[in-house]
């Protein structure tokens, strides 16, 4: 996730959008799908060391990334490996890590006073205009997802998962991470950053914080963050900067 002022998080159960003046950031790796768009103009992408210029792009999961926007607004956008947005962008980048896209951002009209249902439009309009049918999943990986979902576990228990399925717990592990690009383990981990992102607030600590979303302490739950978006909820939410909208999920 990027550091951002006088912009706005919204969040959904399985992706989530950011608009707003986005600071630059370090290397990192989303376990989602990175959706970018500069709004006012382009922007610096770095994919695996390699700096390009761009207006629009989409980086695969688990790709290293950074990003410097300059001066332009940035619209964000962070799609779960099983999601069906992220899906239908798959096939764009037909093996690659990262594609420019040739999205008509200059017509959008996105402000971090826009709502849910502005920002989810802009989202399926775009990828109308540039994706395709979402590409199937495994029946077998979706069950494991929803349940995973559901459930947050502590840990996962890979024999007892796959034998839910029909599956081996070797042959379960490769199957998820060809149909979603992520192992279970990092897909469990992205769920439980986005319950960190549904249940913060200010003045909430680190360690509720990790408590709340399963993390086994905060160190985990730090190193994470890191990790995955090169900050913490504290370090772009601080100081009345921002407002969250949970489009869809409970308070």
């Amino acid at each position: 996730m990027q550091q951002f002022s006088n912009g706005t998080l919204f969040l959904w159960p399985d992706h989530w959008q950011v608009v707003g003046q986005l600071v630059p950031n370090r290397p990192h790796r989303h376990t989602s799908a990175s959706w970018l768009v500069g709004l006012d103009g382009p922007f610096q992408l770095q994919v695996n060391g390699q700096w390009r210029s761009t207006r629009a792009a989409l980086v695969a999961p688990e790709v290293e990334q950074s990003l410097d926007p300059g001066s332009t607004r940035m619209w964000g956008a962070q799609l779960d490996p099983d999601s069906a947005l992220w899906r239908s962008l798959l096939p764009l980048l037909a093996g690659a890590d990262s594609v420019d896209l040739g999205t008509a951002s200059e017509t959008l009209a996105l402000g971090p006073e826009s709502d849910c249902a502005t920002v989810a439009s802009a989202l399926t309009e775009a990828i109308e205009q540039v994706g395709t049918t979402p590409t199937a999943i495994d029946p077998r990986v979706e069950q494991v997802c929803a349940w995973l979902r559901s459930a947050l576990p502590d840990k996962i228990d890979v024999g007892e998962l796959g034998a839910a399925v029909g599956l081996s717990a070797s042959r379960l592990s490769h199957l998820f991470r060809q149909q979603t690009g992520v192992t279970l383990r990092r897909f469990l981990l992205q769920l439980k950053m986005n319950q960190v992102l549904a249940h913060w607030e200010p003045g909430k600590s680190l360690s509720r914080l990790a408590m709340e979303a399963g993390f086994y302490d905060q160190p985990h739950f730090v190193r994470t963050a890191r990790g995955m978006f090169d900050a913490l909820p504290s370090d772009y939410a601080s100081g009345g900067r921002f407002r969250i909208c949970r489009c869809g999920l409970s308070s």
